[in-house]
């Protein structure tokens, strides 16, 4: 009997050291995990893409919560929401709701089934308006239509996991059909967020719009390994790998995009007014097969270098097919401290300044202010490879761009400046490809608007501008700038210490040109 009151004695007090440890630790678990998702709120309110409206932690001994109230940046995206359709405008002028439950302790899952242990689980829920879930439903049924699991390691890394279901929709009347073959998501991180692999996928999409057109694509695959460096740049690799995309129309599309936006939404960098297309996409049958990116980002004491490829088997625009494509580029010896101090401060530019030409000369004087260790350390970027076979023939290139040997007071010479700069080229292009691009240049200079009466004779403007194209071809035939073999023009670039080869002939530039003296008699008769 004392045997077994002796043993009941030990059992509870076992229970309870591991009941005490367990409320221990939980605890400390809370705090660390409410460290790592601070973290994690730091690096989204970060993003210029939303705004933080609220925010706000609540930590309990066992399980925690957290609210957070976004809202997407209109001054950002404004230029976009603008250009898509009404019923889809709400979902990116209203406000992102999120809440994170927060299950902290060795089993933070316990209790829900799950027995992997850690820090904490985190399961995160989005509220959302009656009219948004109702129409998500349609698409979803009674799935969730997006799943967040973070899973908080014991070393302070971790496990994000999102999800989104599969769905079969269907308007009979319409004759509208979606197959969506889910989307999943793993990023694993240390401690910090400073390192981290994510592989996403995307198995499929088709979007049957009865008698307007097709769109589909299959096979999408993003991985990325990604490391801090000394710098402060990112090192590591991403790939890309696009299976199939698709699109068949039968009806014509205008456009008017502001492509200029575009490009500072993905790099921050404003580059004007100029280059933002408009028209119509007409009927067509576009097919991209077999697309393959991948990037690789290393340091070499305080410099860095990158390396990126693209590859595409086929890229069919109707009855035109383009491919195989090979691009292989690097870009080396770039002055990495510098490359952090600039995307600091290109990133600051847009939200302080608007006007087109005084954001082109903030960021002009930003370079010559900061740049300069970009630039006097020998920076070069390599063409390996880049060849691409179209219907009229293969354009190739390969060569060469560096700054050499520069110095700070070449920045207030242009022409010394100019001097530091190498270039090795070997072009090949298709005449053919030439002549189309010199007659779409001509069309876009002479055409008028298209609402005017007096309309330019196409056929004429087509006629002149391959009439000065063979000229000019002759020309640099006679003297030796290029090579005609067959349909395909070669020439090679050679450009150091301010003398300019084209295919081994000098060029004059415009500093050593002189004006030619009038003839004798004409200085005597005067």
């Amino acid at each position: 009997m004392n045997v077994n009151k002796h043993a009941l004695k030990v059992t509870a007090a076992a229970l309870a050291g591991s009941l005490i440890s367990y409320g221990g630790f939980s605890y400390w678990a809370g705090i660390k995990a409410e460290e790592t998702l601070a973290k994690q709120h730091q690096m989204i309110a970060a993003m210029s893409v939303f705004k933080v409206k609220s925010h706000q932690y609540n930590r309990g001994w066992f399980s925690s919560s957290e609210d957070t109230v976004l809202e997407f940046n209109q001054e950002l995206l404004g230029p976009y929401i603008g250009l898509l359709p009404e019923n889809i405008r709400p979902l990116f002028q209203g406000n992102i709701r999120y809440h994170h439950n927060v299950d902290h302790g060795p089993l933070p899952g316990l209790l829900s089934g799950h027995f992997r242990p850690g820090r904490a689980r985190v399961t995160t829920t989005f509220d959302m308006s009656d009219s948004t879930r109702k129409t998500l439903t349609r698409f979803f049924g009674d799935a969730d239509p997006i799943t967040v699991i973070n899973h908080l390691g014991m070393t302070g890394g971790g496990e994000l996991k999102v999800g989104i279901p599969k769905f079969d929709y269907e308007e009979t009347l319409a004759g509208v059909k979606m197959n969506w073959r889910g989307f999943d998501l793993r990023l694993s991180y240390a401690a910090g967020y400073k390192e981290y692999q994510s592989e996403a996928v995307s198995p499929g999409f088709v979007l049957e719009a009865g008698p307007k057109g097709r769109f589909s694509f299959d096979n999408i695959r993003y991985l990325s390994d990604v490391r801090p460096g000394n710098t402060g740049v990112k090192l590591g690799t991403g790939e890309l790998t696009v299976g199939n995309v698709s699109l068949k129309w039968n009806e014509s599309i205008p456009y008017s995009i502001k492509l200029n936006e575009l490009i500072h939404l993905v790099s921050r960098v404003r580059v004007g007014e100029f280059i933002n297309p408009s028209g119509e996409f007409r009927p067509s049958n576009v097919e991209l097969k077999n697309l393959k990116y991948q990037i690789v980002t290393s340091e070499q004491d305080e410099f860095v270098n990158t390396r990126g490829k693209l590859d595409f088997d086929t890229f069919s625009y109707n009855d035109s097919v383009y491919g195989p494509l090979k691009l292989d580029i690097s870009a080396n010896h770039l002055h990495g401290p510098t490359l952090v101090k600039l995307d600091e401060a290109f990133t600051r530019i847009p939200f302080e300044v608007k006007d087109p030409a005084l954001l082109r000369k903030r960021y002009i004087e930003t370079i010559t202010s900061q740049g300069l260790p970009l630039l006097i350390n020998d920076p070069k970027i390599i063409i390996n490879t880049f060849t691409l076979r179209m219907p009229s023939g293969e354009a190739k290139l390969d060569g060469q761009i560096a700054l050499q040997g520069m110095k700070e007071s070449d920045l207030k010479t242009p022409v010394e400046f100019i001097k530091r700069f190498i270039a090795l080229l070997n072009i090949e292009l298709p005449r053919q490809t030439l002549e189309n691009l010199v007659v779409a240049q001509a069309r876009n200079l002479f055409t008028v608007d298209a609402s005017a009466e007096d309309q330019p004779n196409l056929a004429e403007i087509d006629n002149l501008a391959k009439s000065l194209l063979d000229a000019q071809l002759s020309e640099w035939e006679h003297q030796k700038l290029i090579t005609r073999i067959g349909g395909q023009l070669h020439t090679k670039v050679n450009f150091k210490g301010g003398v300019l080869l084209v295919n081994d002939t000098k060029v004059a530039l415009p500093w050593e040109e002189t004006e030619e003296p009038p003839p004798a008699d004409a200085s005597a008769a005067q």
